[in-house]
């Protein structure tokens, strides 16, 4: 059977042929534009030797419009797409680039020699601008692997997601037709959900506006011109334009935001809403199966209006979307007791590329472990409570870092706060904070003290920190996540450190 999710795409195409597509400015690409250039280059792809099946690697240095084109592309052919967009935290590229087995590698950047054929984008464009217009037909089944997304885990070598065509259409369920009267601004990496999310807008007949990389003016300036606009924030990017003086109160244009990748704190969540006068979402979920619980704009307007604890939530499971709560035995627990997130979906991966081990690890019975920690209340609402191999054990204690980072920020002098351990001679780990002050206030002793002082009457005397490090920033992951196991290498590295702060070996 025809893939549909590639198959539905097309068809939006054809049918949208005069209105606005893809944009990075004041010009964009129209419908029929894009469906030109996406039949030429699965022409030019097909002449390079791609065909149903055949494994297919993008690397771009940035966020380039084309990636799309040759995502659609590849998806018309029934390719297996590997898309890799480069930044200062990605890293294992050579690994990917052999471990995905590419049939042709595509790419604007140097990339390692690892024995398949190399073809540069640009030579790409120009192989299919010079072809004569014609149709592809769809290629693509829905039991074919349409892509393998690489995410680095907290752990160990880069996993490959493996998801078919039919995991994809079920991903995509209309949603970007709630939003199709806005432009949707795509601020973070194409090669994970920004790329999918823009697929979608395109499905609904929305446009999409490309930015990179993100800053708080030249996005607000993006607003503005663009007029109304719904978006995708990682909490980092949300932080930013809360403390730049020119975003602080409100974006002028920006109508909707989702946000997700990392867990946001609260405190400054409910600074955003209470501002900003936008619709808000939260989607919770991993490459391994999409979105899994959502916080919806009507569960945001609850928040504020007496019910602040939602704001702490993952949300309701999305349509579709069954989770359990289940113990290290695999027996599922009642509300409010913690345990490891299991979820059921038609959206789960088929498997981890090459991992059969692990996949067999994570894949039990038709459920994904997913390897997060949380609760469930009486209501429905999933809490987060940390990652599964994220854990401080201290004494024998189980120590979850969110809670212990979520204290740690409510002080004035904290925006960012962000948890690891570290092995202790005494106590087997430590807990470690590494915290960021914010603008215009100076870190100090004081101040570390009266946050690890929150820490304690908040939670348990065992939950304060017995290191601090002031930062600068914090280090993120090419997914925008909080890069622990670069803080972890780094906090062993030091000396021990009282709670009075001090500044950690490296950048910062």
């Amino acid at each position: 059977m025809v893939a549909r999710y590639v198959s539905e795409l097309i068809a939006a195409l054809e049918r949208h042929g005069e209105r606005p597509a893809i944009g990075t400015g004041a010009e964009a690409l129209r419908f029929h534009e894009v469906l030109d250039a996406v039949h030429r280059l699965a022409g030019a792809l097909d002449d390079a030797g791609v065909r149903r099946g055949t494994g297919l690697a993008c690397v771009t240095g940035g966020n380039r419009p084309e990636a799309l084109l040759v995502r659609l592309a590849a998806h018309v052919l029934g390719a297996r797409l590997t898309q890799v967009v480069g930044g200062p935290a990605v890293h294992g590229v050579e690994f990917i680039l052999r471990d995905c087995r590419p049939g042709l590698v595509v790419h604007d950047v140097p990339v390692p020699e690892t024995g398949a054929p190399r073809l540069g984008l640009d030579a790409l464009l120009a192989a299919a601008a010079a072809r004569e217009p014609a149709e592809v037909p769809v290629r693509a089944r829905e039991e074919d692997l349409a892509r393998v997304m690489y995410t680095g885990g907290t752990t160990g070598r880069p996993k490959g997601v493996a998801s078919t065509f039919g995991a994809l259409a079920a991903r995509d369920t209309g949603r970007g037709a709630r939003w199709t009267e806005s432009v949707y601004l795509s601020v973070t990496t194409l090669a994970q959900r920004s790329g999918g999310r823009c697929l979608e807008q395109l499905r609904a007949g929305g446009r999409v506006e490309i930015l990179d990389p993100f800053a708080p003016r030249e996005f607000a300036a993006a607003c503005r011109r663009l007029g109304r606009v719904s978006t995708y924030l990682t909490p980092p990017m949300l932080y930013r334009l809360l403390d730049d003086p020119a975003t602080a109160q409100g974006v002028p244009g920006l109508e909707a935001v989702s946000y997700g990748a990392s867990p946001v704190l609260p405190e400054r969540l409910r600074e955003a809403v209470t501002r900003w006068g936008v619709r808000w979402r939260q989607g919770y979920g991993m490459n391994e199966a999409a979105v899994i619980c959502r916080l919806t704009p009507d569960d945001h307007d609850a928040a504020v209006a007496g019910r602040p604890e939602l704001l702490a939530s993952a949300g309701r499971p999305a349509a579709g979307v069954e989770i359990q709560v289940r113990d290290d035995r695999g027996a599922v627990l009642p509300a409010g007791r913690p345990g490891e997130v299991w979820v059921r979906s038609e959206t789960v991966m088929s498997g981890y590329w090459n991992q059969p081990a692990l996949t067999a690890e994570v894949l039990r019975g038709g459920w994904l472990r997913t390897g997060d920690v949380g609760h469930v209340d009486d209501g429905g609402y999933l809490y987060l409570d940390d990652r599964v191999k994220d854990i401080v054990i201290v004494n024998g204690a189980n120590i979850y870092c969110l809670p212990v980072e979520a204290s740690l920020a409510r002080h004035p002098a904290v925006a960012r706060a962000v948890v690891v351990g570290r092995p202790s001679p005494l106590t087997g780990e430590e807990v470690c904070a590494f915290l960021v002050p914010p603008p215009g206030c100076e870190p100090s002793g004081t101040a570390a003290a009266e946050a690890c002082d929150l820490v304690e009457r908040d939670l348990a005397p065992a939950h304060r920190p017995t290191a601090v490090f002031w930062e600068r920033e914090i280090p993120l992951t090419s997914r925008g996540k909080p890069d622990k196991r670069l803080l972890r290498r780094r906090a062993a590295g030091c000396p021990t450190a009282p709670p009075g702060g001090q500044a950690p070996p490296g950048p910062g």
